[in-house]
This record gives C-alpha cells, structure tokens and sequence, in this order.
C-alpha cells in the first residue's frame, strides 16, 4: 500500500491531467464533428479552428486544474500562456500531418475515417503535451 501511495505523491498530476485531456479531446472532437457537418471549409481549416479553441480550453485546465500553476505577474501569465500555445502550436502542425496523412493520402475519406483518424492524432498528441506541459509551461509546479 505504501509503494501505491508513493507512485501516487510522485505522479499525482497524471489523473487529473487523463481527465482533462479526455474532456479536451471530446471537446476536440465534437467541435471537429460539428465543424465537418455543418461548414462548407476543408477538413484542414476545420482542424485549425477546432484547434485553437481546443488549446483554449487545455490550457485553463491544465493550469487551474492539473498543475494549479499560479502567476503572482502578468509576464508569468503570458509566459505560460505562450509556452503553452507554442508546445500545442508544435504538436497541432504534428497532428495536422496525421489528419493529412490519413484522409489525403491514404484516402479515408468517409466521416467515420475522418474522426477515427482525429482520435488517433488526438492520441499522439496528448502525450506530447503532457511532456511538453511539466517540462516547459509548468515547469515550477510540476517538480
């Protein structure tokens, strides 16, 4: 029991981070959905919109939520804030690849293909946020 609560202390910002990048990718997809039914843009367009709104959503929860990061300055805000931004930005370009990959190359085209390859790309994604957010963006309450 012990050893259990010990991985626990050391890992603990896992959980709540799991939960939130769950609602982050059901948001992210829904909107992609909702995006790819009800507007006449290109699949790459839609992912950009429903990223930018994504990361909106990601970065008030991680930072209030996982982390409980604090900023006692506004530069503090905006560095997390754009480290933040930045990390996603870098992962978006990664999953945009994964999007065009799948539909443009491969050729899965129907809706269903569509967002079964939006949660693979949401998959690789997550982790490398996670990273990215104790590593750089949270660096100071994710020690």
């Amino acid at each position: 029991m012990q050893a259990i609560l010990k991985l626990y202390q050391k890992h603990k910002d896992v959980i709540p981070y799991l939960f939130w990048g769950v609602a982050a990718t059901a948001f992210n997809i829904i909107v992609f959905f909702l995006l790819q039914k009800f507007t006449p843009l290109g699949y790459l367009l839609n992912y950009l919109i429903d990223w930018f709104f994504t990361v909106l959503f990601a970065f008030f929860t991680n930072k209030y939520f996982v982390f409980h990061a604090e900023h006692h300055t506004n530069k503090k805000f905006w560095y997390q804030m754009a480290t933040f931004f930045a990390g996603r930005f870098v992962t978006c370009i990664i999953g945009a690849g994964i999007m065009f990959l799948g539909i443009s190359l491969l050729k899965f085209n129907s809706n269903l293909e569509q967002n079964v390859i939006n949660i693979l790309q949401n998959i690789v994604v997550i982790i490398l946020n996670y990273f990215w957010a104790i590593l750089i963006s949270f660096k100071d309450k994710a020690k």
